[in-house]
């Protein structure tokens, strides 16, 4: 479980600490600085994956790549359904931002389970 948490806690530096306003602001308008966003993210999680949730470097290349691709696709997704409800409904933008999340973390942790299922129960 320890794992799962340090795993969301990565995310959230990936996603949000690594990635300046102005990159993320920027990527909504351009798939270019999407691609950067995504690149950030993923080469963190290839970096520290196996140092910090205990995975081989190749178990760290895989999974970072897996979830580098699934958090292109989510983001790509999200930010259409951002740029079309932010001027309409201020809820329905909120909305987004929290599926948008919400999928981020449910895809990273159910690809950390499927393919390492014994590392999420090993300690450290």
């Amino acid at each position: 479980m320890f794992r799962i948490i340090i795993l969301v806690f990565m995310h959230a530096a990936a996603d949000f600490l690594l990635q300046g306003s102005t990159l993320s602001k920027l990527k909504a308008s351009k798939t270019a600085y999407l691609f950067a966003h995504v690149g950030i993210y993923t080469a963190f999680f290839m970096i520290f994956s196996p140092v910090v949730l205990g995975l081989t470097i190749l178990q760290g290349l895989l999974f970072s790549s897996i979830n580098g691709f699934a958090h292109l696709v989510i983001d790509f997704v999200t930010i259409r359904l951002r740029n079309r409800y932010w001027q309409k409904n201020e809820t329905s933008y909120f909305a987004v931002i929290v599926l948008d999340q919400a999928l981020h973390i449910a895809i990273l942790v159910g690809f950390f389970l499927s393919l390492y299922p014994g590392a999420a129960a090993s300690g450290f």
